[in-house]
């Protein structure tokens, strides 16, 4: 996130970071520890959160969970909204369930959450990972390697995107980056070039 931090700040953004111990943490802890950062900060004009993966779905639940803040835009960068097939692979692995915490089973499931998208909410999902290989892992239909496009796009999403990329690189990416500061200054995303 680092890099996509220089950038934002390249285009006239104020950015600072928010922790949390993703690996020792349920979804609601998470939830208020990053509330709590927030809530401790100097914010000066709209606050906007991006954030990558569970950091998407973090974001997500701080924007409704706390309307006080008045967290203005989401960005959220492969983050699975609607479960992981990976995270189900993976949660019945004793090793992968120490290495990833007790969000391994809540990432999972499809919280079968909906409602009318927010147009203050933008999504973008990596649709990079071959097929022949996603479906070894137990992915269908396209997906970043962790995140299945569908997933990621979810459904509070007013504004979604597909790029081709790989679940880690997202918040690498200068075409992300370009979209998201477009999203941030004007609400909007530029229209996607024909293949």
């Amino acid at each position: 996130m680092r890099i996509l931090a220089m950038r934002l700040r390249a285009a006239g953004f104020r950015a600072g970071f928010a922790s949390y111990a993703s690996r020792h943490m349920r979804l609601e802890e998470s939830v208020g520890t990053v509330t709590r950062q927030i809530e401790r900060m100097d914010l000066r004009g709209p606050l906007h959160l991006v954030g990558h993966s569970l950091g998407g779905v973090v974001a997500l639940r701080v924007k409704y969970d706390r309307p006080d803040l008045r967290v203005h835009r989401v960005v959220q960068l492969g983050s699975p909204n609607r479960g992981s097939a990976a995270a189900r692979t993976l949660k019945d692995v004793r090793l992968a369930r120490e290495f990833f915490g007790p969000v391994l089973s809540q990432l999972a499931e499809d919280p079968g959450e909906s409602g009318v998208p927010d147009p203050d909410v933008m999504a973008i999902a990596g649709a990079a990972m071959p097929r022949w290989l996603a479906v070894r892992y137990g992915m269908r239909g396209l997906n970043d390697g962790l995140v299945s496009v569908r997933s990621a796009w979810g459904w509070a999403a007013g504004k979604r995107r597909r790029v081709e990329s790989l679940h880690g690189w997202l918040p690498l990416s200068a075409e992300v980056a370009e979209d998201i500061i477009a999203f941030l200054d004007t609400g909007d995303i530029p229209p996607e070039l024909p293949e």
